[in-house]
């Protein structure tokens, strides 16, 4: 009895489906249409005399973004710390999570073994972590209170502040490059990559990833687990360099205002200069998108200091010419 039930819910089934099967082939069919011409639409927009003559208006704007595009591809990826006073005002800058698994049938949560990231522990310190997070990331991932560790702190927080400069400047150029050329919506929706590639524009394969810094728990059995996580981003750099200044007690010394370049001290110094860049003289005024750095006139490497008679404003074909050179 239960398998003839079965067999006519299966034909019934199969009826159905044969009574809609006109309907699917219509939608298909109308779906296949939509695609031929649109596919037709966006050949004659490439082609069209419009199309021709916006690209050449912006051919020195594509110019410029693919030299920037070159640029970034030569900043140093150095993102992770390698180890050679308030603190609970940078809880912000950590990620609590509770991740344990309640009544959960075995394969259980699994202890990490200690890597150069991830620091296994007890709740009380995953926790603590959570509230004092530059404390204890200094504490358990050996970041010691020495002028090699401010610098190399230093080091990081200028490459990863230089590469989320450029990052956002080319996303600004992009959208410029976009609004001069004005393509119908379809164009933009459905082949923009096809569109990038028309004009010439490089866009680089550039994904700014952020160490982390994890404190984990996990119980003996395995059921209950927990762990706090530090992004090793600008905010979390600037916090721990003022955290070791604040130790070591640098922070009215010489040698302690090397570790204190910060973003706002970097827009104090482009306000200073106008925006201009002290070599060139190419001002944003003129070049609403021009790509600004902060360069220590004479070089962290050779005993500069992030002070304020030290730091000056160039565009970023300038700071690539200077390098680390005295001029």
């Amino acid at each position: 009895m239960q398998i003839l039930i079965v067999i006519v819910i299966i034909v019934v089934l199969l009826a159905f489906l044969l009574s809609l099967w006109p309907f699917i082939l219509g939608f298909i069919g109308i779906y296949i249409i939509h695609r031929i011409i649109r596919n037709i639409r966006k050949n004659r927009y490439f082609n069209s005399e419009e199309f021709i003559q916006h690209t050449s208006k912006i051919e020195a704007t594509v110019i410029e973004y693919n030299e920037i595009s070159e640029y970034i591809n030569n900043i140093p990826k150095n993102n992770q710390f390698i180890p050679t006073n308030n603190a609970k005002d940078h809880s912000h800058l950590v990620t609590f999570e509770n991740t344990s698994n309640h009544k959960y049938v075995r394969d259980r949560n699994e202890k990490s073994i200690n890597t150069g990231n991830i620091y296994s522990t007890s709740l009380q310190v995953v926790r603590k972590a959570s509230e004092e997070p530059i404390k204890y990331l200094c504490k358990y991932f050996d970041i010691k209170a020495t002028q090699n560790n401010l610098d190399q702190l230093q080091e990081i927080g200028n490459d990863i502040s230089r590469m989320e400069n450029t990052i956002e400047n080319l996303q600004l150029r992009q959208k410029e490059i976009e609004d001069n050329l004005n393509p119908p919506k379809f164009i933009l929706k459905h082949y923009h990559k096809e569109l990038m590639s028309k004009i010439g524009v490089n866009i680089p394969p550039i994904e700014l990833k952020y160490a982390q810094y994890i404190f984990e728990y996990v119980s003996a059995g395995g059921n209950s687990s927990q762990k706090s996580v530090i992004d090793f981003n600008g905010p979390t750099i600037e916090a721990t360099s003022e955290y070791i200044v604040e130790k070591i007690k640098y922070k009215n010394s010489a040698k302690g205002q090397r570790a204190l370049m910060t973003r706002s001290l970097r827009t104090v110094i482009k306000e200073r200069d106008d925006y201009t860049c002290q070599m060139c003289t190419a001002a944003v005024k003129d070049q609403n998108l021009l790509l600004l750095e902060i360069d220590h006139i004479i070089p962290v490497s050779k005993g500069g200091m992030s002070t304020l008679d030290n730091l000056q404003t160039l565009c970023w074909k300038c700071n690539r010419t200077k390098s680390n050179k005295i001029l």
